[in-house]
């Protein structure tokens, strides 16, 4: 038989583990809305002149070199026909390339052009020289409360593939 003061501490522990749970909403509502508005700061300080989906899908091609249209879907988690329709576009604005695939003459990689390349150091730089100056305005143990911050975001992201 159960007595007050164990229906008491199950009581206790249970409105704890609620606590907990409201406490980690609050906190993943407070990241989700901080990442949302430090991305579009970023997208606003990079100038591409692209638009959000044709930079990253740039930044990808970019990054990894020469890439087959489905392997740019897949990362980008997009279907082959969003994937070959900024392909196009990128083209026609002479930020990438398409060359014959190598292992198969019937499909072709995509890789960036000079141009392309030139647009994202110059994004990205335009980007780091304003996050640099806002990580500015910390002190010391800010930046070191940051650092660590970032570690726990980086497992979050690699959780999240």
């Amino acid at each position: 038989m159960q007595t007050t003061d164990d229906t008491r501490s199950r009581a206790a522990r249970i409105e704890q583990v609620l606590a907990a749970d409201r406490d980690a909403t609050e906190l993943a509502a407070r990241l989700r809305r901080a990442v949302v508005r430090l991305s579009r700061q970023l997208r606003r300080h990079a100038a591409s002149g692209l638009s959000p989906s044709l930079e990253s899908a740039l930044g990808v091609i970019g990054r990894r070199g020469a890439i087959a249209p489905s392997e740019l879907a897949a990362l980008e988690d997009i279907r082959r026909p969003t994937a070959t329709r900024l392909i196009c576009a990128l083209e026609r604005a002479g930020l990438v390339e398409r060359s014959a695939d190598p292992a198969d003459g019937r499909s072709h990689r995509v890789s960036a052009t000079p141009a392309g390349r030139a647009l994202l150091a110059a994004s990205r730089s335009r980007r780091n020289a304003y996050l640099g100056q806002a990580l500015g305005a910390l002190d010391r143990r800010e930046l070191a409360q940051l650092d660590r911050a970032l570690g726990l975001i980086e497992r979050l992201v690699e959780h999240g593939r």
